[in-house]
């Protein structure tokens, strides 16, 4: 009896040392989604095919459509690069999407797309009281349509056939997709197997994560080197976002590119801003002992061949 009585509490301490720990990576990467907001205007959304064209644009291509969404998001290696595969993939198959986190009782946007005026320019911050079929989403975690517009959140306006659905991991709802005006019959469909997909890799993501955290201390006992301070860990991460946009928003010039091997001139422009922004945001001391942005630009942009960033390689 007190070996099993040994053994329960055992398990016990782990269980809640992997609830903290996952809480504790859920909650980092939240924090790290937050501060990258765009401060540029957001992307317009496709423009959706006209009405005499969607039988033969939902019958068309669909399939394909979707599996190069699931591929796109499965092959995603940070919460980050999961969100902006599953809100580019989506933003084909709605005219106005956004992602919002969940920041207690309140709603704040990630990314927006499709959205006009002061919405297309600004972070979008409402109280799940005046979010309409979100808060619906987040509070039920349940995904939730609305083909009156009725419960439209108040930023979207008038709005008909909007959707929600919920982003969760470890059973709490963290985060939740909107869409409205779909091109297809079958586009909420689309929408919800794309955002449970990316929900289902974000768990996966930082199930990994916490592995490897919590089996940190047997290789520091191993002779592992000391850990990144929390200023590498965040010039890295920041570093990671910048570069991260610059492929999402320039995919076909980074193609070229590499085929080119000009990635340095085809991209100097959006390098060269990216660096300005990291430069201003990482201090000095951090940028002299490592150049994380650098080493993204060519993990990243270059693919792992830093000759491709040179001028005129």
């Amino acid at each position: 009896m007190m070996a099993d009585e040994g053994l329960r509490r055992a398990l016990d301490a782990l269980s809640a040392r992997l609830h903290t720990e996952v809480d504790r990576q859920v909650r980092a990467a939240l924090d790290d989604l937050a501060a990258t907001f765009p401060t540029g205007p957001a992307r317009p959304a496709p423009a959706p095919p006209a009405p005499a064209t969607i039988a033969s644009y939902s019958d068309s291509g669909a399939g394909e459509r979707l599996v190069g969404a699931i591929q796109a998001i499965g092959q995603s290696r940070s919460l980050t690069e999961i969100f902006e595969a599953l809100l580019m993939h989506i933003e084909v198959e709605a005219q106005r999407v956004g992602v919002f986190l969940v920041r207690g009782d309140r709603l704040v946007s990630w990314r927006l797309a499709g959205f006009e005026g002061a919405h297309a320019r600004e972070q979008v911050d409402v109280a799940l009281d005046d979010a309409g079929i979100l808060a619906a989403a987040v509070r039920g975690n349940a995904s939730m349509a609305d083909m009156t517009g009725d419960r439209a959140p108040s930023f979207a306006k008038p709005a008909a056939e909007s959707f929600a659905v919920p982003i969760a991991l470890s059973g709490e709802v963290v985060a939740v997709l909107y869409a409205d005006h779909g091109a297809t019959e079958s586009w909420r469909e689309t929408v919800e197997i794309l955002a449970r997909y990316g929900a289902r890799c974000l768990e996966v993501l930082t199930a990994f994560k916490v592995a490897r955290s919590m089996a940190q201390p047997q290789q520091e006992d191993a002779g592992a080197a000391e850990p990144d301070s929390d200023a590498d860990v965040a010039a890295r991460r920041y570093a990671r976002l910048l570069v991260s946009e610059i492929k999402l928003y320039h995919e076909a010039d980074v193609v070229s590119g590499r085929q080119a091997r000009d990635l340095a001139t085809r991209l100097g422009g959006e390098i060269a801003r990216a660096r300005s922004l990291y430069e201003q945001r990482v201090p000095l001391p951090v940028r002299q002992r490592v150049d994380f942005f650098h080493d993204e630009l060519v993990r990243t942009l270059a693919g792992g061949d830093p000759s491709l960033l040179v001028t005129g390689g």
